[in-house]
């Protein structure tokens, strides 16, 4: 269960890297 939302964590924090990597390059 634990390695569940270590896994949650993780793809959360990609996530939002790639959006934020995606914002810059727009604007």
């Amino acid at each position: 269960m634990k390695i569940l939302l270590w896994a949650i964590l993780i793809i959360f924090l990609i996530g939002l890297l790639v959006v934020t990597g995606v914002f810059n390059m727009i604007f």
